[in-house]
C-alpha cells in the first residue's frame, strides 16, 4: 500500500482540478448564465458524471491518503494501514488512519469490472469500421415530417427535411452502437444494416465508432474511485476531442 502525505495528495488534487477546469469552468459559467452550447455541453448533459464529481481527485485502488478526513465518507473508502514511517506533523495532525478504497468495495464492483472488460475486449478485437460518416445523426432526423418524429433540438436541418431523407436512403446505414441506434426514427431503424440491442453490445461494438471511443469516459467514471483520476481525465479529454 502506497501512502501519500497530505501535501503530496493535495498538490495532485489541485493539479487535477486545474486540468479539468479548462473545460468544466466555461460549462459552469454558461450554465450560470443560462446559455447552452450545442457541442461543448454535450459531455455534461449526455453522461451522468457531474462536474463536481469530475473535479474530485482520487488516487485509485492501492493508494492511501494520510490526513484526509474529507474522503472518510466517500463511497468506497475506509481506513487503510498506518504508515510504517514515523509520523510527521502532516501525518499525525489528526491521528486518523489513512483513507483508501477498500477491498470490500473492490469486491462489490467485480460485476461492473467484468462487464466493462468483456465489452472493451470484444470491441478491441474487431477491425474498425471507418465509413459510417456520422450518418446516425441523419437517421435520427429521418422522416421528420411524420408525427412523433420531431427533431429533438432547435437547430435547423442544413438540407431541410427532404434533403435529409435523401441522404439516409441514398447511403448505407450501418450503426453498431445501440445508444445511437435507439434514437433513430422508427422508419430509419428498418434501414440500418445492423440491429444492435441494449443487452448485446459486446456483439456489435467496434473501435472505429466515435460513440464507443467517447464511452471510454463513461466506463472510466463508473470505475471511480477504483482507478486514478488521471485516467478518468484522459478519457474525458479524448471524449471532448471526439
Amino acid at each position: 500500500m502506497q501512502i501519500l502525505d497530505r501535501d503530496t495528495w493535495q498538490a495532485r488534487s489541485r493539479a487535477h482540478a486545474a486540468r479539468v477546469d479548462v473545460r468544466v469552468g466555461p460549462h459552469l459559467e454558461r450554465r450560470r448564465l443560462g446559455i447552452a452550447h450545442p457541442v461543448h455541453d454535450f459531455l455534461f448533459t449526455y453522461y451522468a458524471q457531474r462536474p463536481a464529481q469530475l473535479r474530485r481527485w482520487h488516487p485509485g485502488y492501492g493508494v492511501a491518503l494520510a490526513d484526509a478526513p474529507s474522503y472518510a465518507d466517500l463511497r468506497g473508502y475506509g481506513s487503510g494501514p498506518s504508515s510504517p514511517e514515523p509520523r510527521s506533523s502532516s501525518l499525525s495532525r489528526r491521528g486518523d488512519e489513512p483513507a483508501t478504497v477498500t477491498p470490500e468495495y473492490l469486491a462489490s464492483q467485480l460485476p461492473v469490472i467484468i462487464a466493462i472488460r468483456t465489452l472493451l475486449t470484444a470491441t478491441a478485437s474487431r477491425p474498425p469500421t471507418l465509413g459510417c460518416f456520422g450518418l446516425h445523426e441523419w437517421a435520427m432526423a429521418y422522416r421528420s415530417d411524420l408525427p412523433g418524429n420531431e427533431i429533438r433540438h432547435a437547430w435547423p436541418l442544413r438540407l431541410g427535411a427532404t434533403g435529409t431523407d435523401e441522404v439516409v436512403t441514398g447511403h448505407r446505414i450501418g450503426c453498431s452502437h445501440f445508444d445511437a441506434f435507439r434514437f433513430f426514427t422508427p422508419q430509419a431503424r428498418e434501414l440500418n444494416t445492423l440491429q444492435p440491442a441494449r443487452d448485446d453490445r459486446p456483439a456489435y461494438e467496434q473501435p472505429g465508432c466515435l460513440h464507443a471511443g467517447m464511452d471510454l469516459y463513461k466506463h472510466a467514471f463508473r470505475l471511480t474511485p477504483l482507478i486514478p483520476s488521471d485516467l478518468v481525465a484522459d478519457a474525458f479529454e479524448l471524449a471532448w476531442d471526439i
